[in-house]
């Protein structure tokens, strides 16, 4: 396998994305590898993304593509998640004149979404491909920022704001992710919703406060939350 170009593709949400990191991890520690990862353009928030893989030691280099242009079924972003419909492979490696000796792609089964028979994203995307998780991965993030050592930030969610009336220092301006991580890092403390930048920061191992308005409580942190550095909900 250590000879073998490999490619990874995500074609799902930023958090969902983000929960193929400890594969990965895993992946490129038994077979002592790096890979290459592909994202689509309509991915919500794609360039956080793309920021992220870039710290990553076992990421080679990043493709953009546009899904609606490999997939024969021409449906719409977000069923891009969805198997089996995430599983592009043959397509796109042929786009890179079949380049890539193993292309694994990575989306979930929707009925068992659905009915919340999922446990932990992670191992529910690894267990299609007879992988593994790495639970000892902590996303990299570079040097924290202690900025706010005295101060309680807040990572809101962008197009549905949660966070208005918390008092605390919003982190959701014109930061990078990278930026807002390493500030959340050095902070008194941090609070978060439902959103990609919680699983980042649960990566990250950075513990957090959470404002849940849902009432799955104990799924939702199994099913994104069983890798953390601490989660308290508010």
């Amino acid at each position: 396998m250590e000879s073998k170009k490999v490619l990874f593709v995500t074609a799902m949400r930023l958090g969902d994305c983000l929960h193929i990191l400890p594969i990965v991890s895993w992946f490129c520690k038994k077979y002592n590898t790096k890979i290459d990862w592909a994202i689509c353009d309509n991915t919500p928030y794609y360039n956080e993304l793309v920021e992220i893989l870039s710290y990553e030691k076992f990421v080679n280099r990043v493709h953009i593509f546009q899904f609606s242009s490999i997939a024969e079924w021409k449906l719409p972003h977000s069923t891009c998640c969805f198997r089996p419909y995430s599983n592009i492979s043959d397509t796109l490696n042929q786009k890179f004149d079949n380049y890539y000796d193993n292309v694994y792609c990575f989306g979930y089964d929707n009925q068992q979404y659905s009915t919340k028979q999922i446990k932990f994203f992670s191992e529910h995307f690894a267990d299609e491909h007879g992988f593994g998780v790495d639970y000892e991965y902590v996303l990299d993030y570079g040097n924290i920022d202690y900025t706010y050592k005295n101060d309680s930030v807040k990572i809101d969610k962008l197009y549905s704001p949660q966070l208005k009336d918390f008092d605390a220092i919003n982190l959701n301006q014109s930061n990078s992710i990278i930026k807002n991580l390493q500030l959340s890092a050095g902070a008194k403390d941090v609070v978060t919703v439902r959103t990609g930048a919680a699983i980042a920061l649960s990566l990250a191992r950075i513990p957090f406060k959470i404002k849940f308005i849902d009432s799955d409580y104990e799924w939702y942190k199994q099913l994104c939350h069983t890798i953390t550095g601490g989660i308290e909900i508010i």
